[in-house]
C-alpha cells in the first residue's frame, strides 16, 4: 500500500452526516494526502461509545491507516456518540448474560447493522474514495458487526474482526450463533484478531477454525498480553496500533492492494 508523509498533515476529521436505518447519522471522515480515489477503512466502535462521548473520531488509529494511504471513517451508529436514537441501555435492559439480554441485544445487532451497511453506501458515493476497495473493521461490538455486515454485503473488499463476540460468546448462544452463521456464509477474507488475556479467545479461534474448514482466506492471530487481563486488554484495536499494525498491513497488502483477492 502507499505511505504518504504525513508531516504537517492534518489529523483533524471532517464530520460527515450520512442517512441510516432510523435516520440522519453522524462520523468522522478522515483524508490522506495526495489525490484518491484512496481505499477507505470504516471502523466500527463497540458499546462504549454513548451519547457524549469525547472518544469521537480515533485519530490515533486513523493516522496509521492514513499513513498506508487509506481513507478512515468512523462513524455513530443511531442511538451512539453524536447521533441520535435509542441507546443501547434503554433497548437493552435486560443484565448481561440472561436468555433475555441475549434476545435483546440480538435483536439491536440486527437493526444496528442497517446503518454499517448505511456507512458503507456513504463512502461509496464520494470522490475520494475507491468504492471496490472499502475495508470494514471493528472492535468488541464493532467486531460483531464486521462480520454480520461482511455476511450481508458484497461490495467489501475485506474485513478485520477485533475481539468481536468475546464478552458474548459463552453465555448468550444466540449472539454467537448469529457471528458463527456470518462466518459460514461470507465471501471476503477476513482478519480475526485478540490478545490472550481478553474477555475470552475462543470467538477468534472457533471462527477461525470454521473459516479453515470453509477453506475461506483468513488471517487469525492470538496476540501476547496486553495490559491488565480484561477491560484493557479489550481496548488493545484502540491502543495497540504498533502492536498489530504490521500483521493487518500484510492482510491488507495481500487482500486488497490488488486487483484480485
Amino acid at each position: 500500500m502507499q505511505n504518504p508523509n504525513l508531516d504537517g498533515h492534518s489529523m483533524a476529521p471532517h464530520e460527515v452526516e450520512f442517512t441510516g436505518g432510523t435516520g440522519t447519522l453522524k462520523g468522522f471522515l478522515f483524508l490522506p494526502p495526495g489525490k484518491g480515489p484512496f481505499p477507505c477503512v470504516i471502523d466500527n466502535h463497540g458499546s462504549a461509545t454513548p451519547p457524549g462521548t469525547t472518544d469521537l473520531s480515533h485519530p490515533q488509529t486513523a493516522a496509521l491507516f492514513l499513513s498506508w494511504g487509506c481513507a478512515y471513517l468512523f462513524p455513530h451508529r443511531a442511538g451512539y456518540g453524536n447521533s441520535l436514537g435509542v441507546v443501547v441501555g434503554d433497548e437493552v435492559p435486560a443484565p448481561r448474560g440472561t436468555a433475555e439480554h441475549d434476545e435483546q441485544m440480538s435483536a439491536r445487532l440486527q437493526r444496528e447493522n442497517k446503518d454499517v451497511i448505511a456507512a458503507l453506501d456513504y463512502v461509496s458515493g464520494l470522490d475520494e474514495v475507491d468504492a471496490d476497495r472499502i475495508i470494514i473493521m471493528g472492535s468488541s461490538l464493532g467486531g460483531i458487526h464486521t462480520l454480520l455486515a461482511l455476511a450481508a454485503d458484497p461490495r467489501w473488499r475485506c474485513g478485520v474482526d477485533f475481539s468481536g463476540g468475546a464478552s458474548q460468546w459463552a453465555k448468550h448462544p444466540k449472539i454467537k450463533q448469529m457471528l458463527l452463521d456470518a462466518a459460514s456464509t461470507l465471501t471476503q477474507p477476513v482478519c480475526l484478531i485478540q490478545p490472550e488475556n481478553d474477555f475470552n479467545t475462543a470467538p477468534t479461534t472457533e471462527i477461525a477454525a470454521l473459516l479453515e474448514r470453509r477453506g475461506h482466506p483468513h488471517d487469525a492471530r492470538i496476540f501476547p498480553p496486553w495490559g491488565t487481563a480484561g477491560p484493557e486488554a479489550h481496548r488493545f484495536c484502540a491502543a495497540g496500533q504498533q502492536i498489530w499494525g504490521p500483521f493487518v498491513h500484510d492482510f491488507l497488502e495481500r487482500y486488497c492492494n490488488h486487483n484480485d483477492q
